[in-house]
């Protein structure tokens, strides 16, 4: 045990380093696939990466997917400032003997935009939209090492404008007993959004192509007993590095407290587990994420069913 927390403790101070530099994601396409995904995950920092085993797998790692016992169809919504939404539905489920698969839905977008003229007078209100649909499969090829894979399909709504693109993420996790768990995700692989300007300027419109950051994610879980500790390091094709902490305590299998550091940024939330109908269990999560980019508080909460 005690080389487990020493390794925890290197972890950590790798990821405050990383951390402590300025990163450049911002101003690049897909943000809302980085904000962090859940409430759950979001109070602990928005770590994930080695504690996928649940609704939100196709989010931080598939390969958490073929660990699964149950069915697990989540619910999240985002309370966010400046009239943004994010919100998300899933379902994963595993396929006997050692995969699994999953079916999800994200949306990112903001609403009541100001339209006004080259006068300066108002015309109206507008809206802006990003969706993507993902596939998900997994597969344990030893009983402690598992894969996973996401297939994207990108959609982005803006004016009269659409565009559209692809995208993959790969996941690894290891686990190699009941108290540690080692993830790594490779994340928006090749994704991007092609736009196609021809019907708004005619002649001289085109196609345009903006590519996403490309994110590598390193992240270690230990638990023991009621606690569990999470640890993420995140790496960009824009050279952008974060850090992300956190840790439950769970009390009588009927509730959870967290804390975290997503980014420098504190997170706090908390949990009820209950039984809701017959053989179906529930998990009701919130959390909430303070002074994000300085735009005030984010409040979350998720609804996540196991049968």
């Amino acid at each position: 045990m005690l080389k487990i927390n020493r390794i925890i403790f290197c972890c950590l101070l790798i990821a405050a380093h990383l951390c402590a530099k300025n990163g450049s994601n911002g101003g690049q396409p897909g943000a809302y696939l980085r904000m962090g995904l859940g409430a759950r995950a979001l109070s602990m920092g928005n770590t994930g990466i080695a504690c996928s085993q649940n609704g939100f797998a196709p989010f931080y790692n598939p390969a958490g997917i073929s660990r699964l016992q149950n069915r697990h169809f989540a619910l999240s919504y985002s309370f966010l400032a400046l009239d943004r939404q994010l919100h998300y539905t899933g379902l994963v489920m595993p396929l006997k003997p050692t995969a699994g698969i999953g079916l999800s839905w994200m949306h990112g977008g903001v609403d009541n935009i100001e339209g006004r003229s080259s006068t300066g007078k108002a015309d109206g209100t507008y809206k802006t939209g990003e969706d993507v649909f993902i596939m998900s499969f997994a597969n344990s090829f030893h009983p402690k090492f598992s894969i996973g894979l996401n297939f994207k399909i990108l959609r982005n709504e803006l004016l009269d404008l659409q565009a559209t693109g692809l995208g993959f993420d790969i996941g690894v996790l290891f686990c190699p007993n009941d108290y540690i768990a080692i993830g790594l995700q490779f994340k928006d692989i090749g994704a991007g959004y092609t736009w196609k300007t021809q019907d708004l300027f005619g002649d001289k419109g085109g196609n345009y192509t903006e590519r996403f950051p490309e994110i590598a994610k390193f992240g270690i879980a230990l638990s023991q007993n009621n606690f569990m500790i999470c640890a993420d390091a995140e790496y960009s094709s824009q050279e952008d590095f974060r850090a992300h902490f956190g840790g439950e305590y769970r009390f009588m299998d009927l509730g959870h407290l967290r804390l975290g550091i997503n980014d420098r940024y504190p997170t706090l939330g908390g949990g009820l587990t209950y039984n809701f109908i017959g053989k179906t269990d529930t998990n009701l999560d919130y959390c909430v994420v303070f002074d994000m980019v300085g735009e005030g508080e984010t409040h979350v909460f998720s609804w996540e069913f196991k049968f």
